[in-house]
């Protein structure tokens, strides 16, 4: 029990220093439309077994994995089972699939990226807007962003995401040879994710 608590205070340490200096700071993406600006995302839960809850701070999600694995290496994300409750209360508002100034991404590549955001438990937190995003998930140029539109920060059980992207992708998939989808899903809260082409580092 002693080695196991000093292992988790060790680990809460390592956590705090992890969060990068700066939250709140917002960069531009050639990804994101005209207006839109990047902003930090900060993902809170457990990554030890019955250990405290422990934040980290990037721009990216990727970015919050490589922090978690440099303070445990032996982290796995867990199944998900079942439907979370947060998921099926969601409040839905509309959904489009022509967003101004976004291009085509490849489906495929969105696929992987969903399949991907599918298994982030825990609560995702982002600094105030309007029209600030955080870019999720991105490969080979293909990119789903989180993107905040009220003036307040705002707080969401992060499997919320994948659902969103998974029903842009059912809806605006094109059916042709090129397979590609963009698109936009709004919530009622002022929030929304975004799929389409980045090149910004993706």
């Amino acid at each position: 029990m002693k080695t196991s608590s000093i292992f988790a205070s060790a680990i809460f340490a390592a956590a705090t220093l992890a969060i990068p200096i700066g939250r709140g700071s917002i960069r531009s993406s050639a990804g994101l439309p005209s207006g839109y600006s990047l902003s930090n995302l900060t993902w809170t839960g457990n990554i030890t077994e019955d250990g405290p809850e422990m934040s980290f701070t990037g721009f990216s999600f990727r970015d919050i994995d490589a922090q978690i694995l440099d303070v445990n290496p032996d982290f796995t994300w867990p199944d998900v089972n079942g439907t979370d409750p947060a998921v099926t209360s969601r409040s839905e508002a509309w959904l489009t699939c022509d967003p101004n100034n976004i291009w085509y991404a490849q489906a495929f590549r969105i696929e992987e990226g969903i399949d991907y955001l599918s298994k982030k438990t825990g609560q995702c937190h982002m600094d105030a807007g309007p029209r600030v995003c955080t870019r999720i998930s991105c490969s080979y140029k293909s990119a789903i962003w989180w993107c905040n539109d009220n003036t307040d920060p705002i707080e969401e059980n992060c499997l919320l995401w994948s659902h969103y992207a998974q029903e842009i992708l059912d809806s605006c998939r094109s059916n042709d040879a090129s397979n590609r989808v963009r698109g936009q899903k709004f919530s009622s809260a002022d929030w929304n994710i975004m799929i389409g082409f980045d090149d910004d580092h993706c």
